[in-house]
C-alpha cells in the first residue's frame, strides 16, 4: 500500500514536471534566461532519474536488480551529456554543433540501456523459437529500418559535412534506437511469464518515447523545420522519468493475471499490421519512388503473407488440439467414476454421464432438461446459493441428501465447477460423489468413539463429556452419579472364561437399562464397572427409589454357559447438591462411596460422605503393605482341625492364611484377599502358602502326627500354567507325602474351561495329591460334569450347615451326602458351630467335621496340643 502511494506520487510529479517544462518552452520569454531554465529542467530530470534508479538498485533484493544498475548508469551518462550541453550553451554561449561532445554521452546512454535489456534476452530463447514471433519482429524491424534509413541515415550518409567519428556518432543514434526498438519489441512480444510484468511494460513505454524523440529530433534537425527540435527536449526527460518510475513499480508488480493476457495478445496481433501500414502510408504520402521504401514494402508484404500462412497452420493445429481436448473432456466426463452433469446458466441439466446413469434411482429421462434445483428440494436454498456463486466463477462444494421414490435416503458430496468460454462463465460442471457409505462409516466411528462395543452402552468418554455439559447447564435440579462395581465378577470371569464374563456383562447392562429413567445416562467404564448419570433430581428419595429398583432387578442369578452364577452390586452415589463440583470430583466421590459399600459387606449402596476417602486411602495403603508383607515374611498359617467323629480323632487340618500387619495387627483374608486378587499378588502369596503348608506337614509327620493338610487354591493360581510345577517342587523340597496334601478348589473353578481344568486335575493326581471341591452346591454346576472330574472329596459349604434344621436345607445337605456316597467321595462338612448341627450331620451319614464346635483356626504349635478329651463326639 505504501509503495502504491509512492508510484501515484511519482506519476503526478512526472505530469507536473513535463507540463511545467513545456510551459517554459512555449510561454517563456525568448531570452537567455529561458535557455538556462530549459537546460536546468533537462539536467534536473536526468539527475532525478539516475538517483531513483540507483536507489532502486541498492534497495532491490531480487535477481533482476542489475537492470536498474545499467539503467542508472545510462541515465547518469545522459545527465553528464546534459551538463556539457548546458555549460556550452548557457555559460559559454556557444552554438552547439551536431554531433558535439555531449552526443558521445547520449549514445553511451543507449549503449548502457542495451546492456540492461540483455539481462532479459537470455530468458527469451524459448520465445524466439516461435516462427510466428520471428516473422512479426522482422515485419516491424524492416518497416522501422526502412523509415529510419529514408529519413535519417541516408541524409547523414549523403551529407559531406559528416565524416569519421562524428558520422559514426550521428549514425549511432538511429542504429541505437533501432537496437532499443528491437529490445523493447522482444520484451513486448515475450513479456508473458516474465516477472514484474507491469514494470517492464513501463520500461517499454519509456523506450518508445525515447525512440520517437530521437527520431523526431534528428528528422527536424536535418530537415527544414529549423529550431523546432527543442520541443522534443521535454520528451527526452519524460522517457528518463518513465524508466525511473518503472524501477519503483518492480516492488509491487508481479506477473499479471490471466484476464490481462488476452488484452496483450490482441494488442500484439495488430502491431505488425500497423508497422506495415505506416510504411505504405509514408511511401504514398511522399509521392515519389525510393528503392529503400519500395524494397522494405515488398519484403513486408511477403513476410505478412508468410505470417498469415503460419497463423492459418497454427489455427488448424489449435482446432485439432481443441477437438482432441474436447474428446478428452468428453471421455473424462463420460467415464468419470463419479456422477457428473453439465448445467446451463439457468441450472437446467444438459448432459449426464454413465456414472450418473448407474446411480440414478429414477429413469434418466426424468433428469435431462429438468432443473437441478428440483433434485434436492430439502436443500434448494443451499443449491441455489452455491450455483449463483459458481456463476460468479467460484468453485463450490457442499453436501446434500436425496430421498428416492422407494424412501431410501442417500448422501452426496456435490461440487460446482464454472465452465469458461472466452473468459466468461457459460455453464456449470457438476460432480456428485455418493458418500452414503462414508456418512454411515463416520456415524459408526462416532458411535464407537462414544459407546462400549460389548454392551452398546455409552462409554467413559461420552459419560464424562455429558457430565461436564450437564453440570454447566443444570439449573432445574441436582445431578447424581452412581458408580457400580459387581462383586465376585473377577472370580466368575477367571473361572468360567472371558466369554462367560462378556455374556454376564451384557446381561447386567440389559437389566440396568430396564430401570433407568428416560434422559438418564447409563455407561460402562470398563471391566465390571458401570456408572449412571441421574438428571433433574429433586429429592434424595428419588435416587433411593431408583437404587432399590436396581438392587431388585440385579438380585436374581444369571444363567451363563449352562451355569447359574451370582454377582451382586456394590454402589456408590455422589450428589452435585447444586454446588460447583467438577465432573472429576463427582466421579471420584461416587467411586469412593462404591468402595465403601464393597468394604462394608458388599451388595449395598452408600451415598458419599466426608471421611469416606479414608477407606480408599486404606485400600491403596493396604496394597502397598502387601508388597512389603511378602518381602518381610509377615504372613502366618493358622490351621483349623478336621475331625473324624466316628474314630474320635483329628485326621487333618485346613491351612488358613493370616497377616501379621505391623500396625493393624492380625488380619484375616477378608481384609486383604480381594486386594491380592486385584493386584495379582495372590500368585506369590499362594506359592508361599503351598510351600509353607508342605513344610509344616512334613514336620508333623516327622514328629509322629500323621495329618492331612488342605490348601485353598485361588482361581488365578489354578489357571496358572505353573501350578502343577509349583506343587511338585514344594513336595520334593519338603519331602511331604503327596497323598496327605488336599488341594481345595471352588466349584466355579472346576466348572470353568472344563477341558483345561480336567487336564490340570489329572496332572495333579499323577503327583499323588488329592482334590476336593470346596463349597459344593453354591455354584449350581451341572452334575453331569461331576463324574468326569478326578476328585476325591466334597465339602458341604458353611451356608448349608448354618441353616440345618429347616426342611429345605436338610434336603439339600442330605442330597449332597447321598451323592458323595454314591460317587465314593469323601465328604467334609465345614462351619459346624452347634451340637445340633453335628448330630443332624451324623444322622445323615457325614462324619468328617470342621468348625468352631471343635476348634477355631490355631497356630502350628497348638495343633500338637489339640485333644478331643473335652469335645462332644457323641
Amino acid at each position: 500500500m505504501k509503495n502504491t502511494y509512492k508510484i501515484r506520487l511519482g506519476i503526478a510529479f512526472i505530469i507536473i514536471y513535463i507540463l511545467f517544462y513545456y510551459s517554459v518552452l512555449l510561454f517563456g520569454p525568448e531570452s537567455h534566461i529561458s535557455v538556462i531554465s530549459s537546460n536546468l529542467l533537462s539536467v534536473a530530470g536526468a539527475f532525478i532519474s539516475s538517483t531513483v534508479l540507483f536507489y532502486s538498485y541498492r534497495k532491490s533484493v531480487t535477481s533482476d536488480k542489475v537492470i536498474w544498475f545499467w539503467f542508472a548508469a545510462g541515465t547518469f551518462t545522459y545527465f553528464i551529456g546534459d551538463l556539457i550541453w548546458m555549460y556550452q550553451e548557457s555559460i559559454l554561449h556557444r552554438t552547439i554543433p551536431f554531433p558535439g561532445d555531449s552526443d558521445i554521452f547520449y549514445v553511451l546512454q543507449i549503449f548502457f540501456y542495451l546492456i540492461g535489456l540483455i539481462r532479459y534476452f537470455s530468458r527469451l530463447r524459448n520465445a524466439l523459437r516461435s516462427v510466428q514471433l520471428v516473422f512479426e519482429m522482422m515485419i516491424i524491424m524492416i518497416a522501422a529500418f526502412s523509415l529510419s534509413y529514408y529519413f535519417i541515415i541516408e541524409p547523414l550518409l549523403n551529407n559531406n559535412e559528416f565524416s569519421g567519428v562524428f558520422l559514426t556518432i550521428a549514425i549511432g543514434y538511429p542504429l541505437g534506437d533501432l537496437a532499443l526498438l528491437t529490445g523493447a519489441l522482444l520484451i513486448l512480444f515475450s513479456i508473458k511469464g516474465l516477472p514484474f510484468r507491469s514494470s517492464l511494460s513501463v520500461i517499454i513505454v519509456g523506450l518508445f518515447v525515447q525512440i520517437v524523440s530521437d527520431t523526431g529530433y534528428m528528422y527536424l534537425l536535418f530537415g527544414t523545420y529549423y529550431n523546432l527540435e527543442s520541443f522534443f527536449d521535454p520528451l527526452f526527460t519524460l522517457s528518463l522519468l518513465i524508466v525511473s518510475l518503472s524501477s519503483m513499480m518492480s516492488k509491487d508488480c508481479p506477473i499479471a493475471d490471466n484476464n490481462e493476457e488476452a488484452k496483450y495478445e490482441s494488442f500484439k496481433l495488430y502491431i505488425p499490421y500497423a508497422a506495415f501500414l505506416i510504411l505504405i502510408g509514408t511511401s504514398i504520402w511522399l509521392n515519389h519512388h525510393n528503392y529503400v521504401l519500395a524494397i522494405g514494402s515488398i519484403i513486408s508484404v511477403l513476410l505478412i503473407i508468410a505470417r498469415q500462412i503460419i497463423i492459418l497452420r497454427r489455427y488448424k493445429r489449435l482446432l485439432k488440439t481443441a477437438a482432441a481436448d474436447k474428446q478428452k473432456f468428453m471421455s473424462l466426463f463420460k467415464y468419470h467414476p463419479d456422477a457428473a452433469m453439465t448445467l446451463d446458466l439457468e441450472g437446467t441439466i444438459i448432459e449426464i454421464n454413465d456414472a450418473f446413469v448407474r446411480i440414478a434411482y429414477e429413469p434418466v429421462q426424468s433428469f435431462l432438461g429438468a432443473s437441478f434445483f428440483h433434485i434436492f428440494p430439502a436443500k434448494r436454498k443451499v443449491v441455489e446459493r452455491s450455483f449463483l456463486a459458481a456463476l460468479q466463477g467460484q468453485h463450490q462444494s457442499f453436501e446434500v441428501d436425496y430421498l428416492d421414490t422407494a424412501g431410501n435416503r442417500y448422501y452426496y458430496s456435490v461440487t460446482f465447477i464454472p465452465i469458461y468460454i472466452n473468459k466468461n462463465v457459460a455453464g456449470v460442471f457438476v460432480i456428485s460423489k455418493d458418500i452414503t457409505n462414508t456418512i454411515a462409516n463416520t456415524e459408526r466411528i462416532q458411535y464407537l468413539a462414544y459407546h462400549d462395543s460389548l454392551t452398546g452402552l455409552a462409554n467413559r468418554a461420552y459419560f464424562e463429556e455429558t457430565l461436564k455439559q450437564k453440570l454447566v447447564a443444570s439449573n432445574r435440579g441436582d445431578i447424581a452419579v452412581i458408580f457400580i462395581d459387581f462383586d465376585r465378577f473377577k472370580v466368575i470371569n477367571d473361572s468360567l472364561g472371558h466369554d462367560a464374563g462378556d455374556e454376564l456383562l451384557v446381561s447386567i447392562a440389559a437389566r440396568l437399562s430396564s430401570v433407568i429413567r428416560r434422559g438418564d445416562v447409563l455407561a460402562r467404564l470398563g471391566g465390571d464397572e458401570f456408572v449412571i448419570l441421574l438428571l433433574d433430581i429433586q429429592t434424595k428419595d428419588e435416587i433411593i427409589e431408583i437404587l432399590e429398583r436396581m438392587m431388585k432387578v440385579l438380585a436374581p442369578s444369571y444363567f451363563i454357559k449352562n451355569n447359574y452364577v451370582m454377582t451382586t452390586p456394590s454402589m456408590g452415589v455422589s450428589l452435585s447438591e447444586k454446588k460447583e463440583k467438577s465432573a472429576v470430583i463427582m466421579m471420584k466421590q461416587a467411586d469412593i462411596a462404591m468402595y465403601y459399600s464393597k468394604k462394608n459387606g458388599k451388595n449395598q449402596y452408600n451415598f458419599y460422605q466426608n471421611g469416606m476417602e479414608g477407606v480408599s486411602e486404606n485400600h491403596l495403603r493396604m496394597e502397598q503393605d502387601l508388597h512389603h508383607a511378602i518381602v518381610n515374611n509377615e504372613f502366618k498359617l493358622y490351621y483349623q482341625p478336621q475331625v473324624d467323629t466316628l474314630k474320635g480323632h483329628m485326621y487333618g487340618v485346613e491351612a488358613l492364611i493370616r497377616w501379621q500387619h505391623p500396625k493393624l495387627g492380625m488380619l484375616t483374608p477378608f481384609h486383604f484377599i480381594d486386594i491380592a486378587e486385584e493386584t495379582n499378588l495372590i500368585i506369590p502369596i499362594g506359592e508361599w502358602i503351598v510351600r509353607e503348608a508342605c513344610r509344616q506337614g512334613k514336620e508333623w509327620h516327622d514328629s509322629g502326627l500323621m495329618l492331612q493338610v488342605s490348601i485353598n487354591i485361588s482361581p488365578k493360581q489354578f489357571q496358572s500354567n505353573q501350578l502343577v510345577d509349583l506343587i511338585a517342587d514344594a513336595l520334593e523340597e519338603s519331602g511331604f507325602d503327596p497323598s496327605c496334601l488336599i488341594i481345595e478348589i471352588t466349584e466355579a473353578i472346576a466348572m470353568s474351561q472344563i477341558e483345561k481344568t480336567v487336564d490340570t486335575m489329572y496332572r495333579l493326581k499323577k503327583l499323588g495329591v488329592r482334590i476336593s471341591i470346596d463349597d459344593f452346591g453354591t455354584g449350581h454346576s451341572s452334575l453331569s460334569y461331576l463324574t468326569e472330574l478326578p476328585i476325591d472329596a466334597l465339602k458341604i459349604p458353611r451356608e448349608f450347615v448354618q441353616n440345618l434344621g429347616t426342611e429345605t436345607n436338610n434336603a439339600i445337605v442330605h442330597t449332597i451326602i447321598t451323592l458323595a456316597n454314591n460317587l465314593n467321595l469323601k465328604l467334609v462338612a465345614e462351619g459346624v458351630e452347634h451340637l445340633e448341627q453335628l448330630q443332624l450331620l451324623q444322622e445323615m451319614g457325614c462324619s468328617y467335621i470342621q468348625g468352631y464346635l471343635f476348634s477355631r483356626p490355631i497356630l502350628k504349635e497348638d495343633v500338637q496340643l489339640f485333644t478331643l478329651d473335652k469335645q462332644p463326639l457323641s
